[in-house]
């Protein structure tokens, strides 16, 4: 994670207007009663010292004297010695990341704004802290080999022991949880920031209950016409492609891993009918492992690499290595560190319960996407689980863009393998105060970048979309190329 500057904000304000922060301040702390808290993002390295709470709802809302769920928090009180009375709520991906988990991560790009706003994560009904719906599949799941019949078995039966019914686990009704959080606190307004799936929580959110949002930022866009999975093997290939030109575009790289795009194409054909037996170091344990390396190996590693810019930059490394040397056993040592990290993050029921409702019944099946890396794993893998999951219902019009007077900001990053820039054009079409930026060089979820983390405390401040300072873009490029294991060149 990149260190969050603080340089700059001041001026910014003044630009942007001291005068456009909200009339309503409050001296009070409406969380003096939360017990203080130390929230772990997964894997526990990174830590934030808060407040927690809980709070109970119907698990069906139809029956409010039914089934109850305990819904968990966390707050992150205002800093400064006048707090704001609209706070930011904070909306994890996946579907399925506990939002209190990606809190410690989110804490340093969100500093500028907790300075006079509270900070709200609440972790989405069958997520976190509240009622997880999680699988601990053990050890006899590699997920890296798309073994559907395997996973298939053990998602079942661990459906058969969550006391949920997991038809009232969409994103409707984590949007009318957030609202009833709100109500909890008698906030009248409230900003929201959603990442990847988050941003279609948000924008639920925001079309159930418009007289209460302020602002919102959408980051790593999710159009609401597209079905979770649809496109993913499409976008991974294009964001790989568009690697490749960035590489070729460079001279060191250029030189050092020459017809990148060939190589590519020619493991994606060579694993499409070999397996090979690799025994690698784990890279966190340090013991030997057995891997079957095949075209799944390869399809996961590099969709998970893709994420992250950083990551993204050993890509033409490790593809030239494997297609020249035929030894792809760093590029699945790398595969197996990115595969892991996602993997701990992800609530895999709630992954289910939104999109078995939401989107496999949708899913344009019309594009084949075989001739991509990923294949059609991902709608072989929803056709096999939603066949016999209780689906939930989705209200008419679900899909349907829609828009809002409420100022909307939309951030992309240019390399993104599965939000694309192009879909945050598309939603930015739909609200007529709307602005979408693009990060050069960045992959998906840019607000954690301090340029991005700078204008995104700048919007939430009051300034208008049209007069944020944006000069900070400019400076934006791709992560140096690894042209060897000492990384890039100087």
């Amino acid at each position: 994670m990149r260190i969050f500057s603080l340089s700059s904000l001041a001026a910014a304000l003044i630009v942007g207007g001291l005068l456009a922060l909200p009339d309503q301040l409050s001296a009070d702390d409406p969380f003096l009663e939360l017990p203080p808290c130390e929230l772990q993002a997964a894997g526990g390295r990174i830590t934030l010292e808060a407040r927690c709470g809980e709070f109970e709802v119907p698990e069906n809302p139809a029956e409010p004297e039914g089934r109850q769920i305990t819904l968990s928090y966390a707050v992150v009180p205002a800093r400064g010695r006048q707090r704001q009375a609209d706070p930011l709520f904070f909306l994890a991906g996946g579907p399925g990341q506990s939002a209190r988990e990606a809190a410690p991560i989110m804490r340093l790009a969100l500093r500028d704004i907790n300075r006079s706003r509270d900070l709200i994560f609440l972790d989405q009904r069958g997520t976190g802290g509240s009622n997880k719906l999680d699988c601990d599949f053990g050890d006899t799941i590699d997920w890296m080999q798309h073994d559907f019949d395997e996973i298939d078995r053990q998602l079942q039966r661990c459906h058969e022991g969550w006391e949920a019914d997991v038809r009232y686990y969409t994103t409707t009704h984590a949007a009318d949880d957030m609202d009833a959080l709100r109500q909890r606190y008698g906030f009248d307004q409230i900003n929201l920031l959603g990442g990847s799936y988050g941003t279609r929580l948000a924008q639920v959110y925001l079309r159930r209950y418009p007289e209460q949002v302020r602002r919102v930022v959408l980051d790593g866009v999710v159009p609401m016409r597209l079905s979770l999975g649809e496109e993913h093997g499409l976008m991974l290939d294009q964001a790989l492609y568009r690697l490749f030109d960035t590489c070729n575009d460079q001279p060191a790289c250029r030189d050092a891993f020459p017809s990148l795009e060939p190589a590519f194409d020619s493991l994606v054909r060579h694993y499409q009918t070999v397996e090979q037996n690799l025994t690698i170091t784990h890279p966190r344990t340090g013991q030997g492992m057995d891997l079957l390396f095949n075209r799944d190996t390869l399809a996961s590693g590099l969709r998970f690499l893709a994420y992250s810019p950083q990551s993204q930059m050993m890509i033409p490394y490790l593809v030239h290595e494997a297609a020249t040397t035929g030894d792809p056993s760093r590029l699945a040592s790398q595969a197996v560190i990115v595969t892991e990290e996602m993997d701990d993050m992800i609530a895999i029921g709630l992954n289910f319960a939104v999109g078995c409702s939401e989107d496999w019944p949708s899913w344009d099946r019309s594009p084949d996407q075989g001739h991509t890396l990923l294949g059609n794993a991902m709608l072989e893998f929803y056709d096999r689980v939603c066949s016999w999951w209780p689906a939930g219902e989705v209200d008419e019009g679900f899909l349907e863009a829609f828009d809002s007077e409420s100022p909307v900001l939309l951030l992309s990053g240019e390399f993104d393998p599965v939000t694309p820039p192009d879909y945050g054009d598309e939603v930015a079409e739909a609200f007529s105060d709307s602005r979408h930026l693009v990060g050069r060089g960045l992959a998906h979820i840019v607000s954690t970048h301090p340029c991005f983390s700078r204008i995104v405390s700048e919007f939430i401040s009051g300034t208008e979309l049209d007069a944020l300072d944006t000069a900070c873009m400019d400076q934006l490029s791709p992560e140096p190329f690894f042209i060897n294991l000492l990384g890039p060149t100087p």
